[in-house]
């Protein structure tokens, strides 16, 4: 075989070689979404990714709930969210609330801790846009006393990177439907709520921003705009918490613990906030990266992505 023909046939098997790993990945990424009398799950070629908490769950009849995240899988498989933790049986997967709910400047329910509310889903809507891509659009009322307060439009985008990469989007937009309906953290000084993600956490849990490594504390700590949450290293497997904290009102910080309890940038506080009757209403921004090993940099790289993105 001469020098032409070699180069021919090294660059047949390239081909070759592109094509079969195409034709692999786009087998691997196939996505659907089943339907089930509790929610939604997304698969991705049959292995699931996550479930949707659509219908009111409780634990014998306590902190029932619904709209919210559980289980999330790793790429291996794993569940790496927790529901009715023994530690806070109201904590449930990856989920979005506050303790305070006032209407007319009478406190009206703890939606943290499921009192005084439940959660109606009244239209939902699960497409797969592509061999990488799905996402779900929900609807929810805020029920108190049988009235709707509130009306959530929720978005979940799943979107699949690389083989150890995906990001899940979570939007969420918050429309009062009666008059002087008001919002609040904790009110005490850790002034926790809004988007809390409750995963599992290994023995040696490492907390990095782009700065490096992030300690616990017990009030919120200052950090950059996405909190990497690793099984140990910087650059271990684990879960990126993305979010936009420049557009919260009243952002407080990063609640973060490295057991038992849920990770939070919290807003807007222990000091209530009242909702907006007309657009602009509140909206916020979160993202997820379930990866198996990301630098800072990379981390950078796909929250640019994110932040210029409107879903």
């Amino acid at each position: 075989m001469n020098l032409i023909q070699l180069t021919y046939a090294t660059r047949f098997l390239s081909l070759f070689l592109l094509f079969f790993s195409l034709l692999s990945v786009s087998h691997a990424q196939q996505l659907a979404w089943t339907s089930t009398d509790q929610g939604y799950q997304l698969t991705e070629d049959g292995s699931p990714r996550l479930f949707y908490q659509s219908a009111t769950k409780s634990q014998d009849g306590k902190y029932p709930r619904a709209n919210y995240i559980h289980p999330l899988y790793d790429l291996k498989g794993g569940i790496i969210t927790e529901d009715f933790p023994a530690d806070h049986l109201h904590h449930r997967g990856i989920f979005w609330t506050w303790h305070q709910l006032y209407v007319d400047g009478n406190r009206v329910a703890d939606p943290w801790i499921s009192e005084g509310i439940s959660w109606k889903v009244t239209q939902i809507n699960p497409t797969v846009i592509d061999n990488e891509q799905a996402q779900l659009e929900a609807k929810v009322q805020w029920i108190v006393d049988d009235k709707a307060v509130v009306e959530e439009n929720i978005t979940l985008h799943y979107e699949r990177m690389d083989p150890e990469l995906y990001k899940l989007t979570i939007e969420v937009e918050l429309k009062p439907l009666l008059a002087n309906v008001q919002l609040g953290g904790s009110e005490d000084p850790k002034g926790y709520g809004g988007f809390s993600p409750r995963i599992k956490l290994s023995e040696t849990v490492g907390f990095f921003d782009r700065n490096g490594e992030v300690i616990p504390q017990e009030l919120p700590v200052s950090g950059g705009p996405w909190m990497n949450v690793t099984q140990q290293g910087p650059e271990d497997p684990g879960v990126v918490i993305l979010g936009e904290p420049d557009k919260l009102p009243s952002y407080q910080g990063w609640i973060l613990r490295n057991k038992n309890s849920m990770q939070n940038m919290a807003f807007p506080g222990k000091t209530s906030i009242t909702l907006s009757e007309k657009a602009p209403y509140l909206s916020f921004r979160n993202q997820l990266l379930v990866h198996q090993g990301l630098q800072s940099a990379e981390i950078d790289f796909y929250y640019d992505d994110f932040a210029n993105t409107e879903e």
